[in-house]
């Protein structure tokens, strides 16, 4: 069984979405708007989206503006439960927190009991950058993808290139099931964003990529990569 990505000609390349029981990882540079790509996929289905570096509702001001519903989206605030006191202010400094926001993300994705969800990590490389052992990192890694597997559905952990060691990128990398490498170039005086699909278990892997631009969500170029 495949799972819809939410973008109805990458679906359509994919030969209908991506396998269920899939870990993706979207690698990706953040001035190519990827965090669209990942409410594109919140719109599949009923989706747990992990937020670390805003509040939710700015998440949901932003899907909305884009035309996407977020109605069928339950948000899980790592950013609160990690930068804010009870009483709504920010914390200066807690040498715990580190280690227990891994706890809190364990017990999140310990409760999801439907079949088939969509599970965003918006984004990952928010825990791979705490102060915690590697053991922990790793652990969290092999957690998002047990959890996928288990319940038949499809993971999607945004990777922000530039942001870790080599060792650390290809440890999500090698788990993971499928690739997103999403990145910009400059082509003449215009920015060109890009999609490529370098690895897929269970799936020919795809040797082209695809322009893609943003408008009322991802919009990818057909005249140009889809025949």
């Amino acid at each position: 069984m495949n799972i819809s990505t939410g973008i109805l000609l990458l679906d359509k390349r994919l030969g209908g979405g991506i396998p269920s029981g899939s870990t993706v990882c979207v690698y990706a540079n953040p001035v190519s708007m990827p965090e669209v790509f990942l409410y594109q996929f919140a719109s599949a289905g009923f989706t747990f989206y992990f937020t670390t570096s805003r509040l939710p509702k700015y998440i949901v001001e932003d899907m909305e503006s884009l035309g996407i519903d977020p109605g069928n989206v339950e948000f899980i605030d790592v950013f609160s439960k990690y930068y804010l006191s009870e009483s709504g202010g920010f914390i200066i400094e807690d040498q715990y927190r580190d280690r227990d926001i891994f706890d809190f993300v364990d017990s999140q994705l310990s409760r999801i009991d439907i079949r088939s969800p969509v599970i965003i990590f918006d984004n990952l490389s928010f825990f791979l950058n705490l102060n915690v052992p590697m053991g922990l990192k790793e652990w969290l890694v092999n957690k998002i993808y047990a959890t996928t597997k288990n319940l038949d559905g499809v993971s999607y952990c945004y990777l922000i290139k530039g942001s870790h060691s080599k060792e650390i990128e290809n440890i999500v990398i090698n788990i993971s099931d499928v690739v997103f490498d999403i990145d910009s170039e400059k082509s003449g005086d215009k920015m060109v964003n890009r999609l490529g699909i370098p690895k897929m278990r269970r799936m020919k892997p795809i040797d082209e990529t695809f322009r893609y631009y943003i408008s009322d969500g991802v919009q990818i170029d057909t005249s140009r990569d889809i025949a």
